[in-house]
């Protein structure tokens, strides 16, 4: 999947809305999105510490247990959205 085809997906989802995510290892996983944003983000460098490039994702939450955590757009094959 590529950030626009998730962009056009998630647009119209509230947030905090029941999301199912079938994934390319043929996993099926229900979150709640966190967020409307599916940028990646840049590198930084902090002299001595360099915090690598994050590709695009979604920022979703799995249970009280997990918290907000992020999945790859490109790991994603279909969002669906069921609650």
């Amino acid at each position: 999947m590529t950030e626009q085809e998730a962009l056009e997906v998630i647009r119209n989802v509230p947030l905090g809305s029941k999301l199912q995510l079938i994934k390319k290892t043929g996993g099926i996983v229900e979150v709640k999105l966190a967020s409307h944003d599916v940028s990646g983000t840049e590198e930084k460098d902090y002299g001595t510490l360099v915090v690598p490039a994050l590709p695009p994702a979604l920022t979703v939450q799995g249970g009280t247990r997990f918290g907000s955590f992020r999945i790859d757009i490109e790991n994603i094959i279909k969002i669906a959205w069921i609650d």
